[in-house]
Parts: C-alpha cells; sequence; structure tokens
C-alpha cells in the first residue's frame, strides 16, 4: 500500500470517530435539554409537559418507598402541580451525561423547594442520584430508571 492510500484510511478513521463523537455530545444535549425543559414544566405547573421525559416502562427507585412507576410518577405530579397551596420548584445540576447507543446514563443532583402556602419557610430537599435513558423507536429520549439518595449539602 502507497503512503496516500496509508493517509486516506487514517483520515477516513479520524473522521468516523469524530462523527461518532459529535452525535454522542448531540444526544447528551438532547438529553440535558429534557432535564431542563422537565425543571422549566415544574415552575409553570405544567404536568403534561413534566411527565413527558417518562418512558412508559418506568421504574424509580428511591430510599425508604416503593418502587415508583408512570403511573404513580402521573399521580404524584398531578397532585403537586394542581395544588394551589403548594409551590414546588426543581433544580437540577448535571454531573455527567454518557450516551451508548440507545441507552444513556446521567449523573444528576436535584435540588426540591418545596413551600406549602401556609408554611413561613420552605422544605429543600438534595437528591444525588442516577438516571437511565432509553432512545425510543420514534427517536425520543425518554427517562426509563431512575435512582436517587438524599444527601446533606454542608
Amino acid at each position: 500500500m502507497n503512503l496516500t492510500g496509508k493517509f486516506s484510511r487514517f483520515f477516513f478513521a479520524a473522521f468516523i470517530f469524530c462523527s461518532s463523537i459529535n452525535a454522542q455530545v448531540d444526544e447528551a444535549k438532547v438529553i440535558e435539554n429534557k432535564i431542563v425543559d422537565w425543571t422549566t414544566a415544574f415552575a409553570n405547573n405544567d404536568a403534561a409537559k413534566a411527565l413527558s421525559i417518562y418512558s412508559e416502562d418506568f421504574i424509580g427507585y428511591y430510599p425508604d418507598q416503593p418502587d415508583q412507576n408512570y403511573k404513580s410518577i402521573k399521580d404524584q405530579y398531578q397532585h403537586i402541580l394542581t395544588n394551589k397551596n403548594l409551590s414546588v420548584k426543581l433544580e437540577s445540576k448535571i454531573d455527567e451525561i454518557r450516551v451508548s447507543g440507545n441507552l444513556a446514563f446521567v449523573g444528576i443532583v436535584i435540588t426540591a423547594t418545596i413551600k406549602p402556602a401556609m408554611a413561613t419557610e420552605p422544605a429543600i430537599a438534595h437528591d444525588k442520584g442516577i438516571q437511565i435513558w432509553q432512545k425510543e423507536s420514534n427517536g425520543e429520549w425518554k427517562l426509563l430508571r431512575s435512582s436517587t439518595f438524599p444527601f446533606n449539602t454542608k
């Protein structure tokens, strides 16, 4: 093989590698945007939009609670977001997103600020966890599994 052929193969392989990395970055950005949309939906009391990130096959694993599924999350969100005597704000900090094929995991910190109308101070909860996302056949990323645990920020 001549030198030109070797360089052509090298550049082709480098192009494929870089294209793969860019696709993963783009997919990670899509997931990141979905998480931002989720927190915005909470701020706007939009249960339908908040639920739009969840897969119908969702399962959530949380300490000292029964496993949650799509239906239980839906019931919970509708109760929280339609309660005029309750204010809930979510903030998220993404530590990392890794994408491989049609699966991705997200390392995330979620801060929930909950204030009943009659309370003088809000309750603030900090949770750290891992989310598993799946790209569905229609190309949409959905939250498939989630597990978080409370932690103290001090």
